[in-house]
């Protein structure tokens, strides 16, 4: 879900001869010809960096399935995406055949249509029926079709260790009076209550994101309806939380200096109790060894309210440079097939959207656990950016780091956003 900005062009003329040696406009194949004159095309296709050890199982294997029903394409595939490679490539228009793209998340994906980067699928036919409304507007712009379609949900939610638990005497809670009951029974006992990653971006923010459709989700949906603005008492409210957490120490001592690696280490070794994290890291923490449990936050009401939004697993798009688009679309294709999206379930364990995908163990129903799908603040507030104002990115470099130093309060941190905001009319 991470949306960033055209890097500086000194940034982009310092790496541009490293980072795009993986790109090729004209990705000829290993013979220089195409499969139409009778030889192999080799497609390069690009893979999300940061999560290359929750994907590079199951790519493995989607890539195998698919050169063996599709004899003359070979997929060279490389884990090469991030956002500074990703906006390298734009600059130089030096995109790989097919890389991962975040839908309708952010804005992202509808800049490279408007600049011309994507190659529209609309005239290949694909076969969508097995897929929702929703889930066929996450990969279009302008009414036409740009990506493969998403299959499974992301979401933010708590893990927790089961051993701590029982050998502590603590339950999940029910309600949120009993989450902060049991983050000061943790801290009572020598024990973090949540391991957070405070040097890294985004994984800092996850808190928020799951805090913000469980205390604010109707002011939020109101903000989006045209009906409020971002100074709701809500969301100032949950703003508040996070800061509150950062002071209490229930994020520990030294999180601000810890980074993800550190962070997950902390909670798979027992020294934290839990972690807020996404499904996608699911796998990471199935395969630490630990008993490992997942609840969703709970609201005063006991609602358990998250914050909804597809993920990007298998959701790629064609550069409109590509020299062999029939068979770049194949690919599409196969990444919207039943086999391939089972393949992903089978080695991640995600939490699936359509309902002929078998979820792949107990672990995926406890992640599905959840009274309503709500808002993801990110989204709300990228539907409030400008050209001149990047509401998210406020969100992420100025009001959360200030909000964990204590520099500013909920309320403040609210009513920068709201200054950042272009509200819709």
């Amino acid at each position: 879900m991470k949306f960033a900005k055209i890097v500086a062009p000194l940034v982009v003329a310092a790496m541009t001869g490293m980072l795009l040696q993986g790109c090729s406009s004209d990705s000829k194949g290993t013979n220089g010809t195409g499969s139409s004159g009778g030889k192999t095309v080799t497609l390069k296709v690009w893979g999300d960096l940061p999560n290359q050890a929750v994907l590079e199982a199951p790519f493995k294997k989607i890539n195998e399935a698919f050169e063996k029903k599709n004899a003359g394409i070979k997929i060279q595939y490389d884990f090469a995406q991030n956002d500074q490679s990703l906006n390298v490539a734009l600059q130089a228009n030096e995109l790989p055949d097919l890389f991962w793209v975040q839908g309708d998340k952010t804005p992202k994906m509808a800049e490279m249509v408007k600049n011309g980067f994507l190659l529209a699928l609309d005239d290949y036919k694909l076969d969508t029926k097995r897929f929702s409304d929703s889930e066929r507007a996450y990969s279009t712009v302008n009414g036409k079709l740009y990506a493969s379609l998403p299959a499974f949900f992301d979401t933010n939610l708590v893990y927790y260790n089961k051993d701590l638990f029982e050998k502590n005497g603590l339950k999940v809670p029910n309600n949120w009076n009993e989450f902060t009951a049991l983050l000061e029974a943790l801290k009572g006992k020598g024990i973090t209550p949540i391991s957070l990653p405070g040097k890294s971006e985004w994984d800092r923010a996850w808190p928020i994101f799951a805090f913000a459709p469980a205390f604010a989700n109707d002011a939020l949906k109101a903000v989006l309806d045209g009906k409020g603005d971002l100074t709701a008492p809500a969301i100032g409210q949950m703003l508040q939380v996070y800061r509150d957490f950062a002071e209490k120490g229930y994020f520990g001592k030294d999180f601000q200096a810890q980074d993800l690696a550190a962070a997950q280490f902390a909670f798979t070794n027992g020294k934290a109790a839990m972690i807020i994290d996404g499904t996608w890291n699911n796998p990471t923490y199935e395969s630490s060894g630990i008993k490992l449990g997942r609840f969703s936050v709970p609201n005063k009401d006991g609602k358990r309210i998250v914050q909804s939004s597809y993920s990007n697993f298998m959701t790629y798009a064609i550069s409109a440079k590509t020299k062999y688009p029939k068979e770049a679309v194949e690919y599409v294709k196969f990444l919207n097939s039943l086999e391939a999206q089972q393949i992903m379930e089978d080695s991640s364990g995600l939490v699936p959207t359509i309902k002929d995908i078998k979820p792949k163990n107990d672990g995926v129903k406890e992640l599905s656990q959840f009274d309503e799908a709500g808002l993801n603040i990110y989204s709300v507030l990228s539907a409030l950016a400008t050209t001149e104002s990047n509401t998210p990115d406020v969100l992420m470099k100025d009001v959360i780091p200030k909000l964990m130093t204590s520099a500013i309060t909920g309320e403040q941190a609210a009513q920068a956003l709201h200054k950042a905001a272009k509200y819709k009319k």
